[in-house]
């Protein structure tokens, strides 16, 4: 195992050649970080990512393999795909429901955050999954209708629903302490806002949701995040 004094390293896409940076999946991971206030250092380099990722050989990785950023990293220890890098930072960082049931629930809504946000970067590129929206932009225009006309409120309901599952939805996803999911459901309504501003403010049926958003926001460690230049804008398509 890596030894407590190695760093934590987040690879994850940083500014592209021909835009600006955005912060895509990564922002799940980096939540985890600045809330718990645990240093982290971030590879972004395209190149370096390219290499390391998408060569043939993949001669650059050592260890178990990763298909695809974000990926973190403590010493010989590396580890990809974002909820169950979310699930591992919140056991090693105290952000972990405390009994067995609690914990299943957990995965259980870590994972259809993680479904919501996948199915709505989908909408975004119809033609074809892993060319730019920008490539599509006309062409994948209906499945972005379809998917708020829909979609959008029926995900949105879901998680309401679990909110309030939990003391009517006035404290926490699960339990009575953060965990990692309720950092991850922080970061979906975020992007939902930003993405579909209309939608989201027009949606009266998610009074819970909303509350949580601003509640989860104004946590120190976060509010100070959100502010800062370390926080990166929201794209503006794909929910990313």
């Amino acid at each position: 195992m890596s030894s407590a004094d190695e760093e934590w390293v987040l690879y994850y896409w940083g500014t592209p050649p021909e835009g600006k940076p955005f912060c895509g999946r990564g922002e799940f991971v980096r939540l985890i970080f600045e809330e718990t206030g645990v240093k982290f250092r971030e590879v972004g380099d395209h190149e370096v990512l390219k290499n390391m990722f998408f060569s043939k050989e993949m001669e650059i990785q050592v260890g178990f393999p990763s298909f695809a950023p974000p990926m973190i990293q403590r010493g010989k220890f590396r580890l990809s795909q974002t909820p169950v890098i979310c699930s591992y930072l919140g056991k090693q960082f105290g952000l972990w429901p405390e009994s067995e049931e609690d914990q299943w629930h957990a995965q259980q809504l870590n994972n259809t955050i993680h479904d919501f946000i996948a199915e709505g970067r989908l909408a975004f590129h119809g033609r074809n999954n892993v060319e730019s929206y920008y490539t599509q932009k006309e062409e994948t225009q209906p499945y972005i209708d379809r998917f708020v006309a829909t979609r959008l409120s029926r995900w949105l309901t879901c998680l309401e629903t679990a909110l309030k599952a939990n003391k009517g939805g006035q404290g926490f996803v699960i339990g009575d302490k953060l965990t990692y999911v309720d950092l991850g459901l922080l970061h979906v309504l975020r992007a939902t806002e930003a993405q579909f501003p209309d939608a989201w403010a027009s949606n009266d049926s998610i009074p819970l949701l909303k509350a949580f958003k601003d509640r989860l926001s104004a946590r120190p460690n976060l509010a100070a995040y959100f502010k800062s230049d370390r926080c990166r804008p929201f794209e503006g398509n794909s929910m990313m």
